[in-house]
């Protein structure tokens, strides 16, 4: 009986715990209030994926979502998968289910589970991965180069056009090797004041441009240009050096093709100033040019020099950076309406074990099918080395850029050891040498050339 009883026992206190808890109420699921979007992610066709932060900038009620996508020239942008990070328990409206087409600003709202509901816009652009390689590189010797006085190179056809104080020659874009000279006929160098042309620019068309250079008030500078390498120079204009304390004619610049309309700049050493000339049908407009103050934090060194981005009189453009009178890898980009900088670098890497140059005076800008590329060089007096620098945010959100180091998109840590002067020559005290790219007539490729001062020539192809 006892026996029975303790069983009966158990099975009371049993029932009152399964009573006990089976009767309690489940816990209350509580949504995650917010609306707002925190990151997306990208994904194309050709299995290249993006992911961006998104930022809060809102017009007319819409945050706007500006994307860089990656991929490659032939990605289609109306076929994008679309992933987004939201609150709990909120929804994206229309759901992103299958490819979106990113062609044009997509719109779309996140509603959160109390209802109340967030406006977006995609404003999107392919953000072409492009390659390097190095076509060939050729040393001082084997060009022929005179000591210190090999400064600057250009594109013209089919040829690259080095420039040597004593007369230009150009080579075979294929090979490197020499094809030509180009014709002095007409010109007395040692007639002119400051016997010979420190520097040489191509145009965007490959025609050539040089002068002598001035370092006094009342120098006269007699600008020279060539249609292609196998003309005959004609005189562009002349002008007298009117302004004190300056040098002219060290670095010069050309944006658009000569023979029909085009930009020439010539930077004032040690002043930020420049002089612009612009040109038509193979003319200059006014002998007289527009000279352009520009505002900076330091004030240019010797070898100043204007890159503008495109054609035309107030063309954004980017200067080099200076620091003490020596110029450093930096990245200036300026307002060609204000003159006022939109973007500075800062002018020295901190808190990098590996081995930086400086230098930096000699670089040009491109844009390729939606890259925006800065090659540089890099150098001192004994070694070079080549970089470039992605420049899209520089150009299209300047303010989200924390560190020149966000920018590099090349640069082979201690590559300068591979690069010293050619040792035939001196070393290159004065530390010059020059950049210039030709984008191929489909925008998207291009060939880039590096010459270092007693050092060579080196030619990359961007593809």
């Amino acid at each position: 009986m006892r026996k029975n009883m303790n069983k009966i026992l158990s099975l009371f206190v049993l029932s009152v715990i399964i009573l006990a808890t089976g009767c309690q109420e489940a816990e209350e699921l509580i949504p995650t209030a917010g609306n707002k979007l925190t990151t997306l992610s990208f994904l194309t066709s050709d299995l290249i994926d993006t992911k961006i932060t998104v930022d809060e900038t809102e017009t007319d009620g819409s945050i706007v979502v500006e994307a860089d996508i990656n991929g490659l020239k032939t990605t289609d942008m109306t076929k994008i998968n679309v992933s987004a990070s939201i609150p709990n328990n909120a929804r994206v409206e229309p759901a992103f289910e299958g490819p979106v087409d990113l062609s044009e600003p997509y719109q779309f709202e996140v509603v959160g589970a109390d209802g109340a509901r967030q406006a977006y816009t995609i404003e999107a652009q392919l953000s072409v991965q492009y390659q390097h390689r190095t076509l060939w590189k050729r040393t001082a010797t084997e060009l022929n180069f005179t000591d210190h006085n090999n400064g600057a190179v250009g594109f013209s056809g089919d040829y690259v056009v080095v420039h040597d104080r004593g007369g230009f020659f150009y080579v075979n874009i294929s090979d490197g090797e020499k094809a030509g000279d180009i014709s002095m006929e007409g010109i007395d160098w040692g007639d002119l004041q400051r016997t010979v042309p420190l520097h040489m620019a191509t145009d965007d068309a490959g025609n050539i441009a040089s002068c002598n250079f001035g370092v006094a008030e009342g120098d006269v500078i007699h600008m020279y240009w060539w249609e292609g390498v196998s003309a005959n120079p004609e005189l562009l204009f002349e002008y007298v050096l009117d302004i004190p304390g300056v040098q002219i004619g060290r670095k010069i610049y050309v944006r658009g093709d000569m023979t029909d309309h085009a930009f020439l700049y010539l930077a004032l050493s040690n002043k930020n100033m420049f002089l612009q000339w612009e040109i038509k049908n193979g003319q200059v407009v006014s002998e007289e040019p527009r000279r352009v103050d520009y505002s900076l934090d330091y004030t240019m060194g010797v070898q100043a020099k204007i890159v503008p981005i495109e054609v035309g009189a107030n063309s954004n453009y980017f200067v080099a950076r200076y620091e003490n009178g020596v110029a450093k890898v930096a990245i200036t980009y300026m307002d060609g309406t204000t003159n006022q900088p939109i973007y500075q670098s800062e002018h020295h890497i901190q808190d990098v074990y590996h081995q930086w140059l400086g230098g930096g005076h000699a670089f040009d800008y491109a844009q390729m099918d939606g890259a925006f590329y800065m090659f540089f060089i890099e150098q001192n007096a004994f070694n070079w080395m080549r970089e470039i620098f992605d420049v899209r945010k520089v150009m299209l959100r300047p303010n989200e850029i924390s560190s020149v180091m966000d920018l590099i998109k090349f640069r082979a840590w201690n590559d300068w050891l591979n690069f010293p002067m050619d040792p035939n020559y001196a070393s290159n005290g004065n530390v010059t040498g020059d950049v210039k790219v030709k984008v191929s007539p489909d925008g998207q490729s291009a060939v880039v050339a590096f010459l270092c001062t007693n050092g060579g020539v080196e030619l990359w192809e961007i593809y």
